[in-house]
């Protein structure tokens, strides 16, 4: 409201004007500006008597509620206008400009923060914030606040979670196909994470999404890219966490044509064109570029090889004990045991090199999970055994021989140009054997159908005497120790082989059959004839060497344990008596730091007496277990037969079978202390030595 002094008002006919006074003085006779509010104001007081004009200095009173509120003016403004007239104007300071409208808030009311310390140990220390209780109103406590690790993980898990519902609204059954395609092609994407795939599994999800791609085999294209996807999902060394759906599911997209393309299927009319094809195709093999793919032929993208390299990742040890019984109902174990027969095929007939690694690394990874689901299963070894005329046992045969007559090639011990064919011979060896003990452990049928091979036997026993020679030192004892094992299954149960192995005999000379050569390591009590040497005699020599040779290791093992080093004495000193009393007086710095050498080197020297203990130990263990295992070969082939009890004796020293029974017994008591009681092999060696005690 801006005031004036009453004689500066003044009523005429042209209205209210405001007379010049002091230096503020308006322009003579100028009219005041006509605002009604000015007006209404100013003669609030007489509306009962307009023709009297009376000043309200008070104009802000409201006499009546029809009056409206007076307007609001700031107080710097009031100040401004309320200036005596002829007073020097001054301008206001921006703290008083401010003050009437924009103000500070108030300072927030205090908190204080309490520790509190707990009296057990094993709590936290609890922090606590405290407030007047007048100002609780003001304050909101929020509880259970999350950890940022705990927001970070959250989200993320709910991103997978968004990304995974969004995905498989595009994989059921009632999508266009190439929107089904692209969905699973999309959805293998991103399980090329692992963050991702173990997102899927800890919810369960692998399943929910094979159960919607369910009808992929009738669609060529679609089951190309859902195999894809369980390429992807089997990356991990985690169980894939299949059920029989999902394992059907794989075994069928096994079945489809490797060569199919575009255009096939029974409605061929929505399949893609061959430059569609191609581009998916594309996809799948730059997908399968980014995980572990040493086995995948990227050149080979098709269904039945995806389906195949995921059922071949996969182990009964991951997919669980119900595996191996649903991998035999539904006809996984054909398809695997075609493929070996086919990497087999392949093996006889190619010598390039890099076939020959690609053919011993499928069959070796097929008879690997062959061997896997025939451990402890009656079942599945008895199907093997049938399975189109016993084709996985006569297969394995082939390729045991195949790698018998590779393995002086390609040998990585005497040949420095071995390389990979010589490991993968190796392995393949090694998977061939595993795979033909569980089919010949306990049962005479595959015991039987086993040994008809052709030349089987003789090749078992070259893995026991002539093989190991060409392998590196520590592969030796590992196909050792599985070629006996062979020959004791072949030999318990089947009469027929136990005489094919009597009549074997090992030709002399310097041919490939050279006794010297299958027994290198310990040839010099051997026969130095160049005459015939028979199985049984070599079998024999194998186990008096390795017996005394274990006695010697054992001996070695002893003395080093007696030989403890004796506590040095300390030499950093001596007492001297000075003065009536004796004081401990330290050498000089020299005599320390010789001192500090002569420890240092104590050490060394004892670190490596425990070294030399361990390889002695080591060595005398491989040692009683090879000759434990001749030894149960050999009184495996004279129970139930005077005759070969005597060609037994005749090759041991004074005709006594003593020294197979001590044996026998120390391995029997080995076995019992570290094996669970009643496990197989126990009480067949238990037979043994009752057998041999009273021939």
């Amino acid at each position: 409201m801006i005031c004036f002094p009453p004689d500066t008002l003044d009523f005429s006919e042209d209205g209210l004007r405001v007379l010049a006074s002091g230096p503020r003085r308006a322009a003579q006779g100028k009219p005041a500006e006509k605002n009604p509010d000015t007006f209404r104001r100013i003669f609030s007081a007489h509306k009962k008597s307009p023709t009297k004009a009376v000043y309200n200095a008070r104009h802000w009173t409201v006499e009546s509620e029809d009056q409206p509120p007076p307007p609001f003016f700031s107080r710097s403004h009031a100040n401004s206008a309320s200036v005596p007239t002829g007073s020097a104007s001054k301008e206001p300071t921006e703290s008083e400009k401010d003050d009437g409208v924009f103000k500070a808030p108030p300072p927030p009311p205090k908190v204080t923060k309490c520790v509190t310390v707990p009296t057990d140990p094993y709590q936290d220390t609890v922090t606590t914030l405290k407030c007047h209780k007048t100002h609780k109103e003001l304050y909101t406590v929020v509880q259970h606040v999350k950890h940022f690790n705990d927001v970070v993980e959250f989200g993320e898990n709910q991103e997978f979670t968004d990304d995974f519902e969004y995905l498989t609204t595009g994989l059921k059954s009632g999508q266009p196909l190439n929107t089904r395609c692209l969905s699973v092609i999309s959805l293998a994407t991103r399980c090329a994470m692992p963050s991702f795939r173990m997102h899927l599994r800890a919810r369960g999800k692998v399943a929910k999404v094979f159960k919607t791609l369910n009808d992929a085999p009738q669609l060529p294209n679609l089951a190309l890219c859902t195999a894809a996807l369980m390429y992807i999902l089997s990356r991990d060394r985690l169980n894939m966490d299949l059920d029989r759906s999902c394992l059907d599911l794989m075994i069928r997209l096994l079945e489809l044509d490797q060569d199919q393309g575009a255009g096939t299927g029974p409605d061929s009319s929505v399949q893609f064109s061959a430059k569609e094809l191609a581009k998916i195709k594309e996809k799948i093999r730059k997908l399968c570029d980014t995980v572990h793919n040493k086995h995948l032929d990227l050149q080979n993208i098709t269904t039945g090889h995806l389906a195949m390299e995921t059922l071949l990742s996969l182990t009964s040890k991951r997919a669980g004990d119900w595996f191996k019984e649903e991998l035999r109902l539904l006809g996984g174990l054909d398809h695997i045991v075609d493929k070996v027969k086919e990497c087999v095929d392949n093996l006889n007939r190619d010598d390039q090199e890099e076939n020959l690694v690609s053919s011993l690394w499928g069959a070796e990874r097929c008879l690997r999970v062959l061997e896997s689901v025939t451990v402890h299963n009656p079942e599945n070894q008895s199907y093997l055994i049938a399975y189109k005329d016993s084709s996985l046992i006569v297969s394995s045969a082939k390729a045991l021989r195949r790698c018998e007559q590779m393995i002086q090639r390609y040998s990585r011990e005497i040949n420095s140009d071995g390389g990979m064919v010589g490991k993968a011979v190796e392995d393949c060896m090694r998977a061939i054997i595993g795979v033909l003990l569980n089919l010949t452990h306990d049962n005479e049928w595959g015991s039987t159908k086993t040994g008809e091979q052709e030349d089987l036997i003789v090749t078992a026993l070259n893995c026991v005497l002539r093989v190991p020679q060409y392998l590196p030192q520590e592969q030796r004892f590992d196909i050792r120790v599985l070629g006996l094992g062979l020959l004791i299954n072949l030999v318990e149960y089947s009469a027929r082989n136990r005489y094919f192995l009597m009549e074997m005999e090992m030709e002399g000379g310097q041919g490939p059959c050279d006794s010297t050569v299958m027994l290198s390591e310990h040839h010099q009590d051997l026969s130095s004839s160049g005459g015939p040497l028979s199985a049984i005699a070599a079998l024999v020599q194998l186990f008096l060497q390795r017996e005394r040779a274990a006695v010697l290791a054992e001996a070695q093992t002893d003395d080093l344990i007696k030989e403890a080093p004796k506590p040095a004495l300390d030499q950093s000193g001596e007492w001297q008596e000075t003065g009536g009393e004796i004081q401990w007086v330290a050498n000089d710095n020299a005599s320390d730091k010789q001192e500090e050498g002569k420890e240092k080197n104590d050490e060394e020297d004892e670190q490596l007496d425990l070294n030399k203990a361990l390889q002695h130990a080591g060595k005398h263990m491989e040692d009683s277990i090879v000759a434990s295992y001749t030894a149960v070969l050999l009184g495996c082939l004279c129970q139930g037969s005077p005759m070969n009890v005597t060609t037994v004796r005749e090759n041991l020293p004074k005709g006594d079978f003593s020294i197979m029974t001590e044996m026998l017994k120390k391995f029997l008591n080995f076995m019992n202390l570290t094996c669970d009681v009643g496990t197989a092999g126990q009480k067949p060696i238990s037979r043994i030595i009752d057998y041999l005690e009273h021939c």
